[in-house]
């Protein structure tokens, strides 16, 4: 029997339009899909413009050599990863090819930061990504070297801005420095820590427009979540690279569930340190596990790869 009512062939219509409805959708997603791989990939090669060499400064090869045979087996593992990294790698901490560099403590009220200093009499330019209320470290440094110009970077001017600029003689910014621009989520510290929105510059136009140093000595990070978007900027061929500014060394505080918009840190992490060991640009030392509020941990990355931090710095 042939049904041909109104009501039949309206829904064999709705059908229809719904299958090509669908087919157009899914066609939709296959293109935009390609569109985000082809991104990817174009992104890809221009950090592999900047060529890796096949073997890396003898610092570099002994920091991979003692690393690599304790974090292969963790690969992919993100948990394990995180909670096992610090334990492993400070194993690697006092190796004969680390001796031409002159690591001292630095204590802060309430940790110790390590500088290298360097192997000759010249100016030095020193950034703080989070001054979090404390400038006692930046203080001894001083004293230690007190060719020393300082930049202080803090959402939140109260106490930092005089702390930064009357007790220590240096430069203020009242900004936060992350991955892009635009106003976006920090944790503030004000008396206690909390979530503000704040606004934001990416590392890329601080360093490269707003600083203006190629050449930046020492880099003290802790800025309590958004340290990854300028971790990921720092490798070879990034966007630091092509803004031609080189890091000697930072220490970075490295935090997890601080805040509820950011999450996956762990697989950051993991990612971040297999994505240094292929760059063989820097190695990382000092690695400290902070049981706290939160868990975090503190390490310092040395650039032994860039000749003018090398040639400062080692020789």
């Amino acid at each position: 029997m042939m049904i041909t009512s109104q009501p039949y062939n309206r829904l064999k219509e709705a059908l229809s339009n719904n299958r090509s409805l669908s087919k157009h959708v899914l066609l939709g997603m296959v293109f935009l899909s390609s569109l985000l791989l082809l991104v990817s990939f174009l992104q890809d090669q221009e950090e592999l413009d900047f060529d890796v060499p096949e073997k890396g400064s003898p610092a570099f090869e002994a920091f991979y050599n003692c690393v690599y045979p304790k974090l292969a087996p963790l690969k992919g593992n993100y948990d394990k990863f995180w909670t096992s990294f610090v334990n492993l790698t400070k194993e690697c901490d006092n190796l004969e090819e680390y001796k031409a560099l002159d690591i001292q403590p630095v204590a802060n009220t309430d940790e110790v930061k390590y500088v290298t200093f360097p192997k000759r009499d010249e100016n030095i330019t020193m950034v703080t990504l989070g001054i979090g209320h404390d400038v006692d470290a930046e203080m001894r440094l001083k004293k230690l070297w007190p060719k020393t110009e300082f930049f202080g970077v803090d959402p939140s001017p109260e106490i930092n801005k005089d702390l930064y600029e009357v007790k220590l003689g240096g430069n203020y910014f009242q900004v936060a420095v992350s991955g892009k621009g635009g106003m976006q989520k920090s944790y503030i510290f004000r008396k206690e820590y909390r979530d503000e929105t704040t606004m934001h510059i990416g590392a890329d136009y601080f360093f490269g427009d707003m600083l203006q140093r190629p050449r930046v000595d020492i880099l003290w990070m802790d800025t309590e979540g958004n340290e990854f978007p300028v971790l990921d900027m720092i490798h070879r061929g990034g966007p630091l690279d092509r803004r031609g500014v080189k890091i000697c060394q930072m220490n970075v505080e490295i935090h997890k569930d601080l805040m509820k918009d950011i999450t996956g840190e762990r697989e950051k992490f993991h990612d971040f340190v297999w994505k240094l060991l292929r760059d063989k640009k820097y190695i990382m030392v000092k690695p400290f596990y902070v049981y706290w509020f939160h868990q975090f941990i503190r390490t310092v990355i040395i650039n032994v790869d860039d000749p003018e931090c090398t040639s400062l710095y080692m020789n």
